[in-house]
């Protein structure tokens, strides 16, 4: 690699940490700060405590903010050359306009790929590990359980099939999932599942060795709908296992998902959120150097020209945009208005190849 690549590299790269201490240290502050309104009223929770769940947290919030630090960093790093007139000296040079936005994105496509194998599967590591100290803090000081985004799917072996659980939230002090569905599956003579019935209840609690169910209706098909008031429904978890599985509802890591995926269809149960969450991963290279293209193509402007706030503005509401389109998109896609590959892969390909055609028009009028 040539002199002018490695320095152009090695800028990007300062941009890029400059983002990353920023834009981290504010999204980490704001989490000590919530945790410290969730339990900093109980004495039993320590300050150490604290900072201790906000650091399980830090991979989280990188993963999130990913995106905007590589927006920011290369917006500065571009900046910082055009502020010093070494773009000018460089395209006078000879050099063109690619050429300065091919390190920035070489960088973000290397980060989107280690943020997929490597950074996702650690935040699903260290959010479990959030979540059953989360859980068994509130369990030790009777506060309630808060902040779930998620629903809560478990799956357990029976002797003939499958039991399916699916509930809108939990109470771990209690071993009580709220709002819950039993989905009963067995196996015909090719072992294919077979949907058997539906129980719903409004709450089920789990005592040894069973399942205590309220305002519980069981249905089965081409049959009427069946009341109980209470019913008990066996099974081998216990209070120890619940609670993991409840923690850990959330963290799929990018390398288990598609055996997930796989099971979820084996089973006949609605596959799409994981198939939503293995398409945004396998999509985060393209994500991260679309910001990269973005950021690098409004940062050409000649400073002495004026209007540089105004093109850092426009890249930055274009980054957001590209975030919040990604969030409806996936929604789209949750509710089977758009398929997963377009809701996935939509907005990051819209906003990087609008990024390659400012970069065109930059470049050759």
């Amino acid at each position: 690699m040539e002199t002018l690549g490695r320095y152009l590299y090695g800028e990007t790269l300062r941009g890029l940490t400059l983002a990353f201490a920023i834009i981290t240290s504010l999204v980490i502050l704001v989490d000590f700060v919530e945790l410290s309104r969730q339990f900093g009223s109980f004495s039993q929770v320590s300050t150490l405590t604290l900072l201790y769940l906000t650091l399980l947290r830090m991979p989280a919030v990188l993963e999130q903010t990913l995106p905007f630090i590589v927006l920011f960093g290369v917006m500065w790093s571009m900046f910082r050359l055009n502020r010093r007139s070494e773009l000018i000296a460089m395209r006078a040079a000879g050099y063109s306009a690619w050429r300065f936005a091919t390190p920035p994105t070489v960088i973000a496509l290397i980060l989107g790929i280690l943020g997929m194998t490597v950074l996702n599967p650690s935040v699903s590591v260290l959010n479990d590990k959030f979540e059953k100290e989360r859980v068994r803090i509130s369990r030790d000081i009777g506060a309630p359980v808060s902040g779930r985004q998620e629903n809560i799917w478990m799956r357990e072996a029976t002797r003939n099939g499958s039991l399916i659980i699916f509930a809108k939230d939990a109470n771990p002090q209690n071993a009580q999932l709220l709002n819950v569905t039993f989905y009963f599956y067995h196996l015909d003579e090719t072992g294919t599942p077979v949907f058997e019935k539906r129980i719903d209840a409004k709450s089920a609690i789990l005592r040894p060795g069973f399942w205590v169910l309220s305002n519980a209706s069981e249905n089965q098909p081409r049959e009427l709908s069946v009341q109980h008031d209470t019913m008990q429904i066996p099974t081998d978890l216990d209070t120890n296992s619940l609670l993991k599985q409840i923690s850990s509802s959330q963290t799929n890591s990018f390398w288990s998902l598609p055996r997930m995926i796989k099971n979820a269809r084996a089973a006949n149960l609605d596959s799409r959120r994981f198939e939503l969450q293995w398409g945004r991963l396998l999509s985060l290279p393209l994500t991260l150097a679309a910001m990269a293209i973005i950021g690098a193509s409004f940062s050409f402007r000649l400073s002495r020209l004026g209007g540089a706030f105004g093109m850092a503005v426009t890249a930055g509401a274009i980054g957001f945009f590209l975030y919040f389109a990604g969030d409806l998109l996936e929604a789209l896609g949750a509710t089977r208005v758009l398929p997963s590959f377009i809701a996935s892969w939509a907005a990051p390909a819209f906003i990087f190849f609008a990024g390659l055609a400012r970069i065109t028009i930059v470049e050759d009028g």
